[in-house]
């Protein structure tokens, strides 16, 4: 009997076999229906990772990474944002930036030949003399009639709640309105600046039943002030300039498409070097708006993202009354105060975005809380503050154009994709981020649950009452624990 000749699968088939797998279908069935061995099956499968994360396609057998993957994530950031510019590219063209980027990152010797070119479009699946970029000025045309052909058929698969809409803005989490003066006039990409900013994602679905917890990128990867953390209301992220990456995007999306576990939705973002088409999702299907109509199709850039910095500024100008202006925010009291003011964005804002954006029709109209301006806020709570009313205008609307994502020049493309000798430390300066307060002691907690619930005694408010109490029970239970580690109950009564 001659031998059963092996088979051999593509990188896709593999992927594909993973999905089904990921969709219910029994291993068993898969084994049946491909003729493929158990083992070989049970082997891809325990691979699953590996697979979906494969950056080949069509009919390659093997995955063959790149010699250089800094130079290769660096041409691939350059190829794409020249595509969003609709500048035209050519073989030449492409082999003279890798040679210039290979000198500048330090790879010696190195020749953009033929064979590199074909291997590099190959990888990333590009046929660049097919690729037609979209045009640098758009008109009302175009969003109309995105809206109009493009938006019913996206629509008609998918209900309101399962339909989501992504995009990042900065934010100066460290400014206060006095302040907003020095940096009128300066650009934040990757400088000083970026020290003072932090680059956030926010999501949410059409009906605003559901936010999706903040994606938040500092500049350090290790800040002082969030050591012995054990978990944080948001993913925390960072890179040098405290920008979206395509790489932290594709983490956070592949990242959401395993938490939807079998729930398909459809997430619409803007067409940007930072958001890379992403194979294998198998939740989530990605769809990109037209090239430069941000500003009228994108839901959260009309009042979702102004209303949470509109609540994180209220947060802050407390905090710095509270304080006497002593109060000097570090990257974990900027992470807790986005966080809560994401949850005070309303439902009703998020519809209205997605209404303003041509998206849904007729929805009620927003909460005027969430637009109201802080100038108005400040006079209505008599805040004793000195800010004029300008300060706060321009405190309000200081960041609205900060730049969010890599690929704006050669040097960003080249930082972004670098290795940083100083990875594993704070890269901030020690004036600037202080050192952590020290923990409270479960005493010290308990002492103060004490205080809140004798405050709240008497005040009109049972549901505080009753949270106070359960809190107080809580930091009693913790206390009562260490105890128990360190005393007998001798020990109590000495």
């Amino acid at each position: 009997m001659l031998p059963r000749k092996r088979k051999v699968l593509t990188v896709d088939e593999k992927v594909s076999l993973v999905k089904a797998i990921e969709n219910g279908e029994k291993q068993t069935d898969v084994v049946r229906r491909t003729g493929l061995s158990q083992s070989t099956v049970a082997t891809i499968w325990k691979d699953r990772r590996k697979w979906l994360d494969a950056d080949v396609h069509g009919d390659k057998k093997k995955m063959r990474k790149p010699q250089y993957e800094d130079l290769d994530r660096a041409i691939l950031q350059w190829f794409q944002q020249q595509r969003i510019n609709n500048i035209p590219l050519s073989g030449p063209l492409i082999k003279m930036k890798a040679e210039f980027y290979a000198t500048e990152l330090g790879i010696p010797d190195f020749k953009a030949s033929e064979g590199w070119l074909s291997k590099w479009k190959q990888r990333h699946n590009i046929n660049y003399g097919q690729i037609n970029g979209e045009a640098r000025d758009v008109d009302r045309n175009t969003t109309d009639g995105w809206l109009e052909k493009v938006w019913p058929d996206l629509k008609a698969r998918y209900s309101a709640e399962n339909i989501f809409n992504a995009d990042e803005t900065g934010l100066f989490y460290k400014l206060t309105p006095n302040k907003t003066l020095k940096f009128k006039s300066e650009k934040c990409i990757g400088g000083k600046l970026s020290k003072e900013r932090i680059t956030v994602l926010v999501a949410a679905n059409m009906t605003g039943s559901v936010k999706r917890k903040l994606l938040v990128i500092g500049k350090s990867r290790n800040p002082r002030c969030l050591k012995n953390i054990k978990r944080l209301p948001v993913t925390y992220k960072s890179n040098k300039s405290a920008w979206m990456t395509s790489q932290i995007f594709e983490e956070e999306l592949r990242k959401w498409d395993s938490e939807l576990k079998g729930n398909k939705i459809l997430l619409l973002v803007d067409n940007c070097p930072a958001h890379p088409m992403i194979e294998n999702l198998g939740n989530i299907e990605l769809c990109f708006l037209p090239a430069n109509t941000t500003s009228v199709l994108q839901p959260m850039d009309q009042s979702v993202i102004k209303s949470l910095k509109s609540h994180y500024r209220r947060r802050l100008l407390m905090e710095l009354v509270e304080s006497n202006g002593n109060f000097k925010p570090t990257i974990l009291d900027a992470i807790q105060m986005v966080s809560r003011a994401w949850a005070e964005v309303t439902d009703k804002t998020i519809r209205h975005s997605f209404k303003h954006a041509g998206w849904l029709k007729d929805p009620e109209p927003a909460d005027d809380e969430d637009d109201l301006p802080l100038a108005v806020w400040v006079q209505q709570l008599e805040l004793p503050t000195t800010f004029s009313e300008e300060e706060l205008l321009d405190f309000e609307n200081i960041d609205g154009q900060v730049a969010t994502a890599a690929g704006v020049t050669d040097e960003d493309i080249l930082n972004s994709v670098r290795v940083d000798e100083d990875s594993d430390q704070e890269n901030i300066d020690p004036e600037e981020e202080p050192e952590p307060e020290p923990v409270p002691t479960p005493k010290e907690a308990l002492e103060a649950a004490k205080v809140l619930r004798r405050f709240f005694t008497h005040q009109d408010d049972p549901v505080a009452t009753e949270d106070v109490g359960r809190l107080e029970d809580k930091v009693r239970s913790l206390l009562w624990k260490t105890k128990k580690r360190q005393m007998t109950l001798k020990d109590f009564f000495q």
